[in-house]
Parts: structure tokens; C-alpha cells; sequence
């Protein structure tokens, strides 16, 4: 059971009634909808950052699962192994991004160099960085940074409220 009340389009504030307008917007947003100025700032961001951006999607979902399993965030590696699944992530793959196994034999050098800097920012931050520069320009991994954490700071989110998946 989650924390705090999650709000249904019938209990939310009038100011967080257009993110319902599509329907449940889902637990983040119905968590949110207690602090509708929080809300239409923090949901504009998280779209901006994990939806389509020149970052390949592929790539995006590495860090977010693996960031999410390092913390242990439930909600968001439930969430997340389902997202990662439907994209057409195998078995091998899952595991590795879940840290029970390694990258398959399959992954390119970049897929390889992703998941070591998802695992780094979770652990070592100042490290993280490093591990992207010889593979991408600035802008990507500036985004991949904002990416991770963004992630994290979702899964402290989701952790402290038990948000459920």
C-alpha cells in the first residue's frame, strides 16, 4: 500500500486535472497530484527526459533498469523490466540489466560501456563520466547524466512512497 493517498481524477486538485485527461496517468503523477505546482513542473521534465530525445531508446533503457535495480527501487524495476521486455529485451539481457548476469555476447561495445556507466553513476558517480566520453559527444552524455539521475532521484520517489508497480 502506497505511503500517501494516490489521487484519482475525481480527488485531484483542479490544477492537476489536465494530467488526467488521457486517463490514469499512472502512481508518479497521482503521488504528485498532492503539490499540483510541483506537478505541472516535475511531469514535464520526466516526459522531456524519458520520452523521445536523440539518444537511441535502446540505450535510455539500459541506464533506467540498471540504475533502478542498483538502488533496489521495486516499483521502478517492475515498471521498467516491462518497458525493457516489450522493446524486445531478452532473458540474457534482462538478467544483466538487473545485475544477475552478465551482458550477453551479442551487446556492441557502447550497449557494454552504457551499462558499466548506469552501474558507476549508482555507485560511483565521479567515475561515471569517464566511462562515456571515448564513445559519445557531449549532448549524449550530457542527457544520459540527466537521464540517470532523474532515474534516481524517481526511484527515492517511488522507494519512499511504495508506489505500486
Amino acid at each position: 500500500m502506497a505511503e500517501v493517498e494516490l489521487l484519482d481524477r475525481g480527488r485531484a486538485p483542479l490544477l492537476a486535472q489536465p494530467f488526467y485527461a488521457a486517463g490514469d496517468p499512472g502512481p508518479i503523477a497521482a503521488a504528485l497530484a498532492h503539490v499540483p505546482e510541483v506537478m505541472e513542473t516535475a511531469l514535464p521534465f520526466i516526459d522531456s527526459i524519458f520520452g523521445r530525445t536523440a539518444v537511441d531508446p535502446r540505450l535510455k533503457e539500459i541506464v533506467v533498469l540498471r540504475v533502478s535495480a542498483a538502488n533496489r527501487c521495486r516499483y521502478c524495476v517492475q515498471t521498467h523490466t516491462r518497458v525493457a521486455a516489450g522493446m524486445g529485451f531478452g532473458g540474457d539481457e534482462l538478467r544483466a540489466l538487473l545485475g544477475e548476469g552478465r551482458p550477453p555476447p551479442g551487446w556492441s561495445p557502447l550497449e557494454r560501456v552504457v551499462l558499466a556507466f548506469a552501474q558507476a553513476l549508482s555507485e560511483r558517480p565521479e567515475t561515471a563520466v569517464g566511462l562515456l566520453r571515448p564513445h559519445l559527444e557531449e549532448p549524449a552524455i550530457v542527457e544520459l547524466v540527466t537521464l540517470g539521475a532523474a532515474t534516481e532521484m524517481l526511484n527515492r520517489f517511488a522507494t519512499a512512497l511504495a508506489l505500486p508497480a
